[in-house]
């Protein structure tokens, strides 16, 4: 029962509460010693023949600390549990601050649930390791070495038989602390593994339902849920070993202090007043490891968890931010000015030996409109991740305005590129809140010029609390064309000189994508705007479309070009004209 070094780091900022509670939990032992000495001092005297009166005092100190200690007993917890809600929160704080520098391309590595699990119920489980165990570790330390000096002084032979049963206690169980280890590791990933099946089942319910495979789900959530309970079993299984060990040294170090006391006061080495202040004194030695074994238990968890959170902190992030890189300098700070993109000889991949681009070269001319199409998987995407800097190419060099995108702070970088999805993502909160993502000064005249632009004002007033409507999760509670004109005049609010267009109309009914495309046509105005598409209709009146295959450009033009060309363009075209 150890501290853990890392883990400690993590308290830095709370240096001073932990030392206050320390102190605090000393205070406590040390009234509880007072009380030891009170009663024996008062037995000592009844003992000695005197009168009940005369005790009067001794039974008002008695009183008293009693009172004290269960005062000091509330104000320690009470700091107790505020020292480890501020390590929490600081923790929390810290993690988010990391995943965000982490970016996107951490994300896509790692499953949902075990972010999750890591972010919230790790960092909840070192309440007890904080708030329980660090104190009590020390509060052992100080007050049992104290105590066992003092019994030593008083005699050294029940002095070294404490110390003996303090050593087994304090040292016996690092006999399976590696056994321990494993069984709390496995603990911790079968709660990850439960909480990861969880997480993907409440996601996807309504493709479970739609399928009926919630019951086949359910199965593999109780199997894991199986492996949990076992895992769990397991590490109690040896956990309780300390227990029992500790449990038996106090106990047995008690009685043996006893018998020994007992056989020195028959010698006449201690009198009956030692032998009685060597009983409360070796209880009150003992007493802190049973506490610190019980908060050990507390902790635990945490001190498993704290992989998962240590795995996360020590990640590095992939786009590293250049030391005093900004984008002050550049010329594309000016809001009224397109800037030129250009992607020079760019390959990338996700995976060794799949590429996703293949020394790809395109340029996007200030204030037009470059269309890329393709098939799934041609690479369109990862152009756009690429220029958002979630990740770096691994070879080649992508500019703007002649700086290259490695050179610049990526935070501020995105602040310059408003982007539309095909998915639009909408958090829970009102209208106005996420209309104000991009631009949270923006004021309620700005919020409805931009969604007038965006052919979103009149579906808004018609809702419960206009731009004060509560959205659900994902947005779920709005349609898809409402969904998609919300994104849009977000993007008008922030009033980016970059556009990029990710498939922005592509789950759209007629009705619906006419009124889109005329609000994407004004939004194209004046930005340098690339549009990634599977429909050909959308791109029509783009100022040049690149063919894009297997990462590589294989034609490039105007759509009217392309479609003489007879190339890959006008195949596409014919094929989509058969199916629609």
């Amino acid at each position: 029962m150890m501290l853990q070094r890392d883990l400690l780091g993590l308290a830095a900022r709370q240096r001073k509460g932990l030392a206050l509670c320390v102190l605090l939990g000393s205070a406590v032992s040390a009234a509880g010693v007072g009380q030891g000495v009170l009663i024996a001092s008062g037995i000592k005297r009844i003992l000695e023949g005197a009168p009940f009166e005369a005790l009067h005092v001794t039974l008002a100190g008695i009183l008293v600390l009693v009172v004290t200690r269960a005062a000091l007993l509330w104000w320690r917890r009470l700091r107790e549990m505020r020292v480890a809600a501020a390590i929490k929160h600081d923790l929390r704080g810290r993690l988010f601050r990391h995943l965000l520098k982490l970016g996107p391309g951490y994300l896509q590595r790692t499953h949902s649930g075990k972010v999750q699990a890591t972010m919230v119920d790790g960092v909840e489980a070192l309440e007890g390791y904080f708030g329980a165990y660090v104190p009590q570790f020390f509060v052992t330390l100080v007050v049992s070495t104290s105590i066992l000096a003092w019994i030593t002084a008083i005699d050294p032979a029940v002095g070294g038989l404490v110390l003996a049963a303090l050593l087994i206690a304090a040292f016996a169980p690092k006999l399976w602390e590696r056994w321990l280890g494993d069984y709390g590791a496995s603990h911790w990933s079968a709660y990850e593994a439960l909480n990861t099946r969880f997480v993907d089942a409440m996601q996807g319910m309504t493709t479970l339902k739609a399928f009926n495979a919630a019951e086949r789900r359910g199965a593999s959530l109780r199997a894991e849920s199986h492996r949990l309970y076992k895992a769990t079993m397991a590490q109690l299984a040896v956990s309780m070993l300390s227990t029992g060990v500790v449990g038996l040294a106090k106990r047995a170090g008690t009685a043996l202090a006893l018998a020994l006391g007992s056989v020195r006061l028959l010698q006449g080495a201690l009198t009956p007043a030692e032998l009685l202040l060597l009983l409360f004194l070796t209880s009150e030695c003992l007493s802190p490891l049973a506490e610190l074994d019980a908060a050990w238990h507390q902790g635990y968890m945490g001190i498993s968890a704290s992989a998962g959170i240590f795995a996360i902190l020590r990640a590095e992030p992939e786009i590293p931010s250049p030391p005093g890189a900004s984008l002050t300098a550049s010329p594309m700070l000016d809001p009224h000015r397109a800037p030129a993109i250009s992607l020079s000889e760019v390959s990338f991949q996700y995976e060794p030996g799949r590429p996703a681009l293949d020394r790809l070269s395109l340029t996007l001319a200030p204030g037009e409109t470059t269309a890329i199409v393709g098939p799934s998987g041609s690479g369109k995407s990862t152009i756009v991740a690429l220029l958002l800097r979630f990740f770096d190419p691994n070879h080649g060099t992508i500019t703007i305005e002649g700086h290259d995108l490695r050179d610049l702070n990526p935070d501020e970088l995105r602040r310059r590129i408003a982007v539309v999805h095909q998915d639009t993502y909408l958090f829970h909160g009102t209208i106005a809140e996420n209309l104000r993502l991009g631009r949270p000064d923006a004021n309620p005249v700005d919020l409805e010029e931009a969604a007038r632009a965006a052919g979103a004002h009149d579906f808004i007033c018609h809702l419960p609390q206009g731009y004060q409507t509560l959205v659900g999760e994902r947005g779920l509670t709005l349609s898809g064309g409402e969904r998609q004109r919300l994104a849009i005049a977000r993007a008008l609010l922030q009033d980016a000189p970059i556009l990029i267009l990710d498939e922005a109309t592509a789950n759209l009914d007629a009705a619906n994508e006419a009124t889109i495309h005329e609000a994407l046509q004004r939004l194209r105005q004046g930005r340098t705007t690339l549009v990634i598409a599977h429909r050909l209709n959308t791109v029509a009146h783009a100022d040049r479309i690149a063919v894009l295959a297997q990462g590589r450009i294989e034609e490039i033009g105007t759509a009217q070009d392309l479609l003489d060309e007879g190339g890959a363009f006008a195949r596409m075209a014919a094929l989509q004209e058969v199916s629609a």
